[in-house]
């Protein structure tokens, strides 16, 4: 993988995928970006993004993709099915920032891994708010040298931490949804208690 990282494809240009793109090209990343739907990428045009008609044209020659997709089988979709990962040269890397689960991250990892292809899994937390003013809490799954090597990208984006190997990322996300659901109800029923009082 070519270092320093400056040539982006982001795959995924849904609610938390645009201002992470603005993001990075605020940044100074070169951005090529991608969606199912192509008009929910193309007014990224205007900040400077390049936008391709599908995921291969998307991923060829760049130094690192991001995915930012829906869920685990349609990034499994995008990477495999549709030949992304074998648009891309062997040293590059495949940033996975959806949350997926972590068995999925790691099988994703270990295919392309096959291919020489590095791979972090980076789930995110902080919502769109978080996404446009860089501030998101990224936890990252995978070797701590391609944590490094991934560290510009994600500081454009938030606060990185690397919290151990290849799925670690998807396991700290679910366990933060866990805590959220848990102060969720807990507030639920304090709100519920005082308004009985």
């Amino acid at each position: 993988m070519r270092n320093p990282i400056r040539r982006l494809a982001f795959l995924g240009t849904g609610q938390m995928g645009k201002p992470m793109i603005r993001r990075l090209l605020g940044a100074g990343f070169e951005v090529t970006v991608w969606n199912r739907t192509i008009e929910k990428a193309q007014d990224l045009e205007r900040d400077g993004a390049i936008v391709a008609k599908n995921p291969v044209d998307a991923a060829r020659g760049q130094d690192a993709v991001v995915t930012n997709e829906t869920d685990g089988g349609t990034v499994n979709h995008v990477l495999i099915s549709q030949g992304v990962e074998e648009a891309m040269e062997p040293g590059r890397l495949v940033i996975e920032m959806s949350s997926i689960k972590p068995k999925e991250g790691r099988a994703q990892a270990a295919e392309l891994d096959r291919r020489g292809i590095a791979h972090l899994d980076a789930p995110v937390s902080g919502g769109t708010r978080g996404a446009a003013d860089g501030s998101l809490a990224i936890m990252v799954g995978g070797p701590q040298d391609t944590f490094d090597k991934a560290l510009p990208v994600f500081e454009a984006l938030g606060r990185a931490t690397r919290v151990g190997d290849t799925g670690a990322g998807q396991l700290a996300k679910l366990s933060n949804q866990a805590i959220v659901a848990t102060n969720i109800g807990a507030v639920a029923e304090a709100l519920l208690l005082a308004s009985a009082g």
